[in-house]
């Protein structure tokens, strides 16, 4: 685009291409799910600008594609070719990459053609999460980032200086990839906290039988007193099941169960009630800490005619029902794509403002536009949107925890995903069945073992009392001993020249009877004696 003096550059094309999986099992970044919010929101901003601006979305997708690696042998050949054929200086690109592992490159190829990617992938960043500037640079993520949760973790351990965790993760098939990619992130956020923190990972899957589990836990009570559940919330009811046998329901044990979705197949509060676990010990309910995202703000009030044309349009075109449920408020993608054309087209009419004042005009730079995102709050038809410095979609985090009195999970607190801090409700608080009422101390006073610290020289203490009694106990029966033996000799020593009945065995003399020989030496004794 050439500006002319005194002309007024022209309002900026926007094109938002997308390159989606059309319809995987499991997945909720579906072009079912996207594609009619796509078309919803591009007609919707048209309409909000009086047509001057001229939206339009490009879809790369194949029905013919029912794994990731089908998708990206194509998205990037589909899309380079795209952009060589038809890229034009007067209009704004934006691609939107799938939730599949970025083993393509597409995020590459658009860093080198310095065009905007919004990733609902995390893992295909490869990139330092929290801080900017780090490749690939004009890569956003616009998806419910795993890193919003791990930050709320990270601070509530910092918060109770729970330095030696134990992290479970669950390395199931079906729900591997988020647990796997949450302890990446929690070690990335962990790195950049300053706390020493020495948490030690163990992968577990669902099959693994009762007594291998115990085994497991039963070994890591010599290392934590804290254990962070990066599992499902059915495997989380398991290992709490377990805690009475293994001594770990005293109160003195915390578990923190964190959900990166918040459905039932992963976990939800309503899993925790106790009249569908009354088996547990209370105790045990009573030590865990549910972590889970917040519900985004409802639409079905304030979007109620947004959410009609949705639900008709994906009907129509996919013949996919939503069942009266609103589309942005499913916990599908609708959401994310009706922000993502929002969000881009915010990016470009604030540059077309910048450039109409300054009366210079330019190709629409991807780096630009990240630099226009990093650090910012968007207020948007469906609420508000915070990214990080390096990019990163951050959403509020809610803190779970039991409720004595409902015997279920309430809300204690927050996580400001835009403030990086938790709040705690008035009069909310955690149970904890300690003694005192307090968390759990990181290490024992006693130490893991049970013998260090304060107990250690309690023992020491106790050992040497216990050898000072015994061994004044040995003296006592070897004085003892002695003074029977040294008495013994005495006695014997003082009565050696009695005579003894057994020894009056003397010769008669001829005539003489032994009577009369009996008085003859008695007589003759007290002779001596006199």
């Amino acid at each position: 685009m050439i500006a002319t003096r005194g002309v007024l550059p022209q309002k900026t094309k926007i094109e938002v291409l997308v390159t989606l999986q059309y319809e995987m099992p499991g997945y909720v970044t579906n072009a079912v799910f996207m594609s009619p919010t796509f078309e919803v929101a591009r007609d919707e901003v048209m309409k909000r600008h009086r047509g001057q601006y001229n939206v339009s979305v490009r879809y790369f997708q194949h029905k013919d594609h029912h794994t990731c690696d089908d998708i990206n042998g194509d998205a990037v050949a589909d899309v380079s070719e795209y952009l060589f054929r038809h890229r034009r200086e007067d209009t704004c690109y934006a691609i939107v990459e799938t939730g599949c592992n970025d083993q393509n490159g597409l995020s590459s190829l658009a860093d080198a053609l310095d065009i905007l990617v919004f990733t609902l992938n995390m893992d295909a960043m490869k990139k330092n999460y929290l801080n900017p500037k780090s490749a690939p640079a004009t890569t956003v993520s616009i998806g419910a980032s795993s890193v919003s949760f791990c930050m709320a973790l990270v601070e509530l351990l910092d918060q109770h200086k729970w330095y030696h965790p134990t992290v479970i993760i669950e390395t199931t098939i079906t729900v591997s990839r988020f647990y796997q990619l949450s302890w990446k992130f929690l070690l990335e956020v962990t790195k950049q906290s300053g706390s020493n923190f020495q948490m030690v990972p163990l992968n577990v899957d669902n099959i693994i039988s009762n007594s291998d589990l115990m085994n497991i836990l039963m070994e890591s009570k010599l290392r934590s007193r804290v254990y962070v559940l990066l599992s499902t919330a059915t495997l989380a009811l398991r290992i709490l099941a377990l805690t009475d046998e293994l001594g770990m329901s005293n109160g003195e044990y915390a578990f923190i169960n964190v959900q990166p979705i918040r459905t039932s197949a992963y976990g939800v509060p309503v899993q925790f009630v106790r009249a569908a676990n009354n088996h547990l010990n209370l105790n045990a309910s009573r030590s865990l800490i549910f972590l889970a995202p917040q519900p985004h703000p409802s639409t079905s009030i304030t979007l109620a005619y947004l959410n009609a044309k949705i639900a008709n349009l994906t009907l129509a075109q996919y013949n996919y029902s939503y069942n009266g449920v609103p589309p942005l408020d499913s916990g599908n993608a609708a959401r994310i794509a009706f922000e993502i054309v929002e969000i881009f087209s915010t990016l470009v009419i604030e540059r077309d403002n910048t450039l109409r004042g300054s009366g210079q005009c330019g190709p629409c730079s991807g780096n630009q536009l990240v630099d226009r995102i990093a650090n910012r709050t968007f207020a948007i038809s469906s609420g508000r949107v915070y990214f990080t410095a390096g990019g990163i979609r951050l959403i509020n985090t809610e803190m779970f925890a039991f409720n004595t009195s409902t015997l279920s999970l309430q809300t204690i607190g927050v996580f400001d995903g835009t403030k990086q801090r938790f709040t705690l409700y008035e009069n909310k608080s955690i149970p904890w069945p300690t003694s005192n009422g307090s968390p759990p101390a990181d290490v024992p006073e006693c130490g893991f073992t049970g013998h260090e610290g304060r107990c250690a020289a309690e023992r020491i203490s106790t050992i040497i009392t216990a050898l000072s009694t015994a061994s004044g106990c040995v003296v006592l029966l070897v004085g003892s001993a002695f003074y029977r033996w040294l008495r013994q000799q005495i006695f014997e020593s003082a009565n050696y020249w009695v005579l003894q009945r057994r020894d009056l065995h003397l010769p008669g003399y001829p005539g003489q009877s032994r009577l009369s020989m009996l008085f003859s030496c008695v007589s003759l004794k007290a002779a001596q004696s006199s």
